[in-house]
């Protein structure tokens, strides 16, 4: 198999796992809320955690693979690290009473948060290594329709374990990860990626981003922040389909998987519009499209119109892998490229995902508005700055 076959499976099946295990975390909330005692807020809590660290962790990444050229293992290792942590929260809950949990789970949001900092940065660098110029949207989006295939699949069977045999059934999921990490290892095992030669990294200079690379990224940071932002609702449509739009908790989980699934269309649509119209239209397209459909699940009372949009939301969603790193591709070069990506994704859109929990759980509380309703809002709203921002972006190098 030819080195740019072997980077796409093995990168698709990061991306599968990656993104299924993403997926997966979310149907655990209703069960802490309802089974284990857990408040909303604490829920919030985790989900800003997973998110917010990446706003660390991402760059260090970045800036040591781009040194050292080890893609593969760094791949490998934070899949690990993930699949640990989704296995402690399934687990966890069938040991622990509401105060010992919360404390585990807190260290198992840890290590989410820091293995789930690892792929979208080095999946898009190793494809761009062994792909033409020609070919890169096509690749990655391809790549990015095998992380939707991860989140409706593992999801989708996250659902039947724990309607059939409870949560920690699920940890079968997380085991199943570790062989894929492994498999991934030996696909790639002996591809090599050239590495332009610079000084050793020390912590410090891994924990701060270049600052003229900062700088050029920083337009497409804020745009990726604020749509990281209005697409950080996505793990409390569980929730709110449950507590908001009174549907049962399987018909909520088939539903928020069905969401999940429909990215499968999404990246490779978007992918073939960014290479037909051009990375700032699909973007464009995509952010306006989101916030749109997020103002109607907010807005509307009729359960057929909310299960459609939820289910277009999904389409708008995941459109982001192969449109915002598509757009770094074109502003970097190589050897930057992993760094570019850990500061528009990790610190933009994880950025943005890690304050929407906050919001949504703020405004959940009694003495707010009471109720997830108004934070979706509050999202949908500040998304509109992933749309008018847009044309400050500089689309080239």
């Amino acid at each position: 198999m030819k080195e740019d076959q072997r980077s796409l499976l093995a990168t698709s099946l990061a991306h599968f796992i990656n993104d299924g295990l993403t997926g997966v975390l979310p149907l655990a909330y209703p069960v802490y809320l309802a089974a284990y005692g857990l408040s909303l807020q604490a829920v919030s809590i985790f989900t800003f955690l997973q998110n917010a660290l990446s706003i660390v962790v991402s760059p260090v990444v970045g800036r040591i693979s781009d040194v050292k050229g080890n893609f593969n293992g760094m791949l490998v290792l934070g899949l690990l690290i993930f699949a640990v942590g989704a296995a402690g929260y399934a687990v966890s809950g069938a040991f622990l009473g509401s105060n010992a949990l919360v404390v585990v789970l807190l260290i198992f949001t840890i290590m989410i948060g820091v293995g789930g900092s690892f792929y979208h940065p080095l999946g898009a660098t190793v494809l761009r290594a062994k792909w033409r110029e020609s070919e890169i949207g096509r690749a990655l989006g391809l790549n990015g329709s095998a992380g939707s295939v991860g989140r409706i699949a593992m999801p989708f069977a996250a659902a039947f374990l724990i309607a059939d045999y409870t949560l920690p059934s699920v940890s079968i999921l997380a085991g199943f990860s570790v062989l894929g990490a492994l498999a991934i290892f030996i696909v790639l095992r002996n591809v090599k990626f050239a590495v332009k030669p610079q000084t050793s990294v020390s912590v410090r200079e891994s924990l701060l981003p270049d600052r003229g690379l900062l700088r050029r990224m920083f337009p497409l940071t804020v745009v990726s922040f604020s749509r990281g932002l209005f697409t950080g609702v996505v793990p409390f449509i569980p929730v709110y389909l449950i507590q908001v739009d009174h549907f049962n908790g399987l018909a909520a989980d088939f539903l928020y998987g069905g969401t999940l699934g429909v990215g499968i269309i999404s990246t490779i649509l978007f992918g073939f519009m960014q290479d037909r119209l051009g990375p700032k239209v699909a973007l464009t397209v995509s952010n306006l499209g989101g916030v749109l459909v997020l103002f109607i699940i907010a807005t509307s009372s009729d359960p057929l119109v909310v299960e459609g949009a939820v289910l277009i939301f999904g389409l708008f969603s995941y459109s982001a892998f192969p449109l915002l790193l598509g757009m770094v591709h074109n502003m970097t070069d190589f050897e930057e490229m992993t760094s570019a990506s850990s500061i528009v994704w990790g610190i933009g859109n994880n950025g943005g995902a890690a304050v929407a929990p906050l919001v949504i759980g703020a405004l959940a509380l009694p003495w707010a508005f009471g109720t997830l309703t108004a934070g979706f809002i509050a999202a949908a709203a500040i998304g509109i700055l992933s749309v008018i921002l847009i044309p400050f972006v500089r689309a080239t190098r």
